[in-house]
């Protein structure tokens, strides 16, 4: 089991977070590494006794004790998010971050929030990612070899991920971060994207990790999808219909209400599979899409209405689904072999 990549389909926010703690915890990863942009995106997991844990800039994959956690080198790094998550989750001993990470400043910060183009027309988060990528790229941004504060953190999480890839007995996961659908230089929708790209190639290039590694795409797939930001979002519903089939949701980051779909776009869902090449995929959400398999934990749990959406979304991926999500807690999961 040398590495596994986990990669949102669509827009985001579509339970990666809580898949990378699931898998690692089922599968006793050796390393659990975060790719993507930055602090701009969050994860949520929440424990079965209702503990929720919040994270933006650490993989969710320290939820099992055995599992060391990292930030790939093409990941921005804020000093004080990660200093904070490090000691909230008590991960002094398992923590590492690439060395060569550029670095959020409070000027990046101050920077985004006072654009107008990235706050009021893209809809950003306003957490200094544009700025500092934008930096990074010009070759003027801080690296974490450059700040103190990280230096007991400070490793190659390139060699380190390919080092324990290379090992058969020991397995690597990748956590991406936003969605294919935002990513810079293949969607549609821009502007309204991030500033990099967020499929599985994206997510192995900001780890350093050697193709030849990769065993496993699993891309997850949200069953009434969502956004957060601008940009178009297909069979939309309205604020007041999402309150009303109590599924409105909010961000981790920001706290904004995510615009809610009432069904997924299976062309856009087609081609997101075409860019990612998955070999299985995760639903979640599946309670959002019928109450009736909320919690459960159980094949004859699923639903029909759950089953026939497992079987559109296999159609336009041509890969198999295997872990439905049902609820919010991190074991609300049913392992699906149909």
């Amino acid at each position: 089991m040398p590495a596994t990549v986990i990669v949102d389909a669509l827009w985001g926010d579509s339970g990666k977070g809580k898949t990378c703690a699931y898998l690692s915890r089922r599968d006793d990863a050796a390393l659990a590494v975060r790719a993507g942009i930055g602090t701009n995106a969050g994860a949520s997991v929440t424990l079965d006794d209702g503990t929720e844990i919040r994270a933006r800039q650490l993989p969710t994959g320290w939820l099992n004790p055995g599992t060391r956690v990292a930030v790939g080198s093409g990941v921005l790094v804020d000093p004080t998010v990660f200093a904070d998550e490090v000691a909230r989750f008590g991960l002094a001993d398992r923590a590492m971050v690439d060395r060569r990470c550029a670095v959020i400043t409070p000027e990046h910060i101050e920077r985004e929030k006072a654009d107008d183009h990235l706050i009021k027309v893209v809809g950003t988060t306003g957490t200094g990612t544009g700025p500092a990528r934008s930096d990074f790229v010009l070759r003027k941004a801080k690296q974490a070899r450059d700040l103190d504060e990280l230096r007991p953190y400070l490793g190659d999480v390139a060699a380190e991920a390919n080092r324990i890839a290379a090992d058969p007995g020991q397995l690597v996961i990748i956590e991406g971060s936003q969605g294919t659908l935002l990513s810079l230089a293949l969607s549609d929708d821009y502007p309204y994207t991030t500033s990099g790209n967020c499929t599985s190639a994206a997510a192995i290039n900001d780890v350093g990790l050697n193709w030849q590694h990769l065993t496993e795409v699993i891309m997850v797939v949200k069953a009434l999808p969502s956004r957060v930001g601008e940009g178009p979002l297909p069979y939309e519903l309205s604020a007041g219909e999402a309150e009303r089939r109590g599924i409105a949701e909010y961000g981790v980051v920001t706290g904004r209400p995510r615009r809610k779909a009432g069904a997924i776009d299976y062309d856009l869902l087609e081609y997101s599979a075409s860019l990612n090449g998955p070999t299985s995929i995760a639903l979640t959400f599946c309670d959002h899409l019928d109450p009736a398999v909320r919690g459960r934990r159980t094949a004859d749990a699923v639903s029909d209405r759950v089953r026939r959406v497992i079987a559109d979304v296999e159609r336009a991926t041509g890969a198999p689904v295997t872990l439905l999500d049902t609820g919010p807690r991190l074991d609300d999961v049913i392992i699906w072999t149909m």
